[in-house]
């Protein structure tokens, strides 16, 4: 396991000689330093540690690999897409997860096959949620009929991932009404996620459900105002606009 280290502030140069060094600790935060300064010309360094052997875990997990792949992520640049759609296939979990997180992310459209390639086995323990999530951010919306099984997963959370997912490539009401049961969930985890995927569904009807969700309030205000940003997307009429608009503001300033 990596030991703590303290946070400190270095120039882009000296995170990337940190990241390419042989201190462990010193790697894995440089990784991660190098995803907030958000500089492409980190990508090498960062492409590289993706596929880092170096730092494990006792149980064969890659910390150095996670904190790249979110870096990569953070950062936007397509060019890392191939690296990362490469890092899906990784034995450790959680690189998968910051994979497609990242994936989508930098929102390239050329990671939809190694995305899709991981549902020939909807057993397989992967991380469904981000897995999901991708796709819907990528507008992979011929790939609604591989999603559609998700709804009856054992974790609510990937349940409520792919019901949010199939209501905005199908605009059928049924999918948001689903998902707005789990905004009543008695794990506040599982709430806080539904609010979230609520919110990237663009579902004006889901207004009032969320402000009656027993979350904080910050949580359920960023709910609404990501509804309305995905309500208005495709809308280019004034008037359309304005519908959501009155719709959700009157919501909004509830919670203010």
């Amino acid at each position: 396991m990596n030991s703590a280290v303290t946070p400190v502030a270095w120039s882009f140069a000296e995170a990337l000689q940190r990241l390419q060094g042989d201190d462990l600790s010193e790697r894995y935060y440089a990784a991660w330093y190098l995803g907030t300064l958000g500089d492409p010309a980190a990508l090498p360094a960062l492409l590289v540690a993706l596929e880092d052997e170096a730092d494990r875990t006792a149980l064969g997990g890659y910390p150095l690999r996670r904190n790249a792949a979110k870096a990569l992520g953070a950062i936007g640049d397509p060019a890392a897409v191939p690296g990362l759609v490469n890092a899906l296939e990784c034995t450790d979990y959680y690189v998968r997860e910051e994979a497609a997180y990242a994936l989508a992310q930098i929102g390239d459209g050329a990671a939809i096959p190694g995305i899709v390639a991981l549902f020939r086995d909807p057993e397989a323990h992967q991380p469904w949620e981000a897995l999901i999530r991708a796709l819907g951010v990528l507008q992979a919306r011929q790939y609604g009929e591989l999603i559609r099984p998700f709804l009856d997963h054992a974790s609510e959370r990937v349940q409520a991932a792919a019901a949010s997912v199939l209501y905005r490539f199908t605009g059928d009401p049924g999918y948001g009404e689903r998902l707005l049961q789990g905004l009543t969930h008695e794990n506040v985890s599982v709430r806080r996620a539904v609010l979230a995927d609520v919110g990237e569904t663009g579902y004006v009807a889901a207004a009032p459900a969320i402000v009656a969700t027993d979350a904080a309030v910050s949580l359920k205000l960023n709910a609404l105002k990501r509804l309305f940003d995905v309500a208005i997307q495709d809308k280019s009429a004034a008037a359309d606009i304005l519908r959501v608009a009155e719709a959700l503001i009157p919501w909004i300033e509830a919670l203010l």
